[in-house]
């Protein structure tokens, strides 16, 4: 994936640059060139999954006040629905990236990853223990068996733990030649909807 570039624009209503990807501070022209950009660049951040949370809230505050459909009000009607499609675009963007499984998945499909939909494999072993687990759910459900039930949540909510660490460790190596490690990391995050479904289970 290329992506679009988003640094210092000229405006064509007022010709001053630019201080967001998304419109101009001046005139509040929108700028259509950077639709599609990649996320991490529309939020003028380094593509890798360790980020600023604080400069990702800055800059998505700053993006969001110039985008805002309430600014082009009186706008034309093609501005207007620009203006909508950039701003539902912009909280898309900052809802994966804020996320940290989902800014793994996107750093992964865009690096060349198999998405979960190519790829439904898990880790060997993973499809037993979460059989067993939900055996045993079912069965402490019956019998009204709350401490085993709290027994099972606990250790699950410790899988995802040491789950996500791994999604961190290999989300970082992403740029490692080679496709083990977008392999592992499609593993990773596929095993993560299976402790997510059998939380929502507890």
């Amino acid at each position: 994936m290329t992506p679009i570039a988003t640094t210092p624009a000229k405006c064509a209503t007022c010709a001053q640059l630019a201080a967001t990807p998304l419109a101009c501070t001046d005139c509040h022209t929108l700028l259509e060139h950077v639709q599609g950009a990649d996320y991490f660049e529309l939020f003028g951040l380094p593509r890798r999954f360790a980020i600023d949370d604080a400069a990702l809230q800055r800059h998505y505050l700053a993006i969001s006040r110039n985008v805002h459909p309430d600014g082009f009000a009186t706008a034309e009607p093609e501005m207007q629905a620009l203006a909508l499609r950039l701003a539902a675009a912009v909280n898309r963007a900052y809802a994966v990236v804020k996320d940290p499984m989902l800014r793994a998945e996107y750093l992964l499909e865009t690096s060349g990853g198999k998405s979960a939909a190519d790829d439904k494999r898990v880790p060997p072993q993973l499809l037993g223990e979460v059989m067993m687990l939900r055996e045993e759910i079912e069965e402490a459900r019956l019998n009204g068996d709350a401490a085993t039930l709290a027994r099972i949540r606990e250790s699950v909510l410790a899988e995802r733990t040491a789950c996500e660490r791994r999604v961190a460790e290999l989300a970082g190596q992403l740029n490692a030649p080679g496709d083990e490690t977008r392999d592992r990391l499609r593993l990773e995050l596929n095993a993560m909807k299976y402790y997510q479904n059998l939380l929502a289970q507890l």
